[in-house]
């Protein structure tokens, strides 16, 4: 069982993003799964031309030489993968829709039609991995995620979270202990539900609430947040 996470916050090693991704792959190696976290930052990976090379000249296969070729291997060759990032302009980053854009040669230009209507590019491989979702902002509210919420409604994926209060994530020395606490089990509840997935294919509904529950309160996230930034604003001199 191999559990793959593409992280795709530009902050990587230091992001939320790699936080809650640590938290799952924690779990799911205490199933007794092969974990690993790609930070997509790190990696070389060029953007789409639109050229479709991979459609008719070589199908299957990216004309451009970087390091897709090889993630797109890591992916297929996960049981589970999973695609994290902090939300951007309401959306996923430019470095992860980059690499999902990348991921042209695994369809083939054939167009057909679904039952309801819709349209699509028939698959080129026989097997996908199980697909999860991991989001987290930095605003407090749950709005932030309508649109990344719009856009998973058109995938399958066994696992999505939601993190608003990102960076409550990553407390100071002179936190709260109630908001320390709050973090803490926020993470064991993460290690369950990278631990369910494994075991179980999915996550129970009952977990998914305990891991979407408020770290802290709006109010007082943004007092912490606004503060943080007058300090800093102030030691520079703006």
């Amino acid at each position: 069982m191999k559990v793959t996470i593409f992280n795709g916050s530009p902050r990587g090693r230091k992001s939320n993003s790699h936080i809650i991704a640590e938290s799952i792959l924690k779990g799911a190696a205490k199933a007794g799964a092969d974990t690993e976290e790609v930070f997509l930052i790190e990696k070389d990976i060029k953007q789409c031309r639109g050229c479709f090379d991979c459609w008719g000249k070589t199908p299957g296969i990216c004309s451009i030489r970087d390091e897709m070729a090889e993630l797109i291997e890591k992916f297929l060759g996960s049981d589970y993968a999973g695609m994290a990032t902090p939300v951007y302009g309401m959306l996923m980053t430019a470095l992860l829709k980059n690499f999902t854009d990348r991921f042209l040669p695994l369809a083939t230009p054939h167009i057909r039609r679904n039952q309801d209507g819709s349209f699509y590019h028939d698959g080129r491989v026989k097997r996908f991995p199980g697909q999860f979702y991991i989001a987290n902002s930095g605003f407090p509210g749950e709005n932030n995620f309508d649109m990344l919420k719009a856009y998973m409604q058109l995938q399958h994926f066994v696992l999505e979270i939601y993190r608003n209060c990102g960076e409550a994530l990553q407390p100071t020395e002179t936190e709260k202990p109630e908001i320390v606490d709050s973090v803490n089990n926020f993470k064991q509840l993460l290690e369950q539900a990278g631990e369910q997935m494994v075991l179980n294919g999915t996550v129970c509904d009952k977990l998914l609430d305990k891991i979407h529950a408020p770290l802290i309160s709006d109010e007082e996230y943004m007092e912490q947040a606004n503060k943080q930034w007058d300090e800093q604003l102030g030691k520079n001199g703006r």
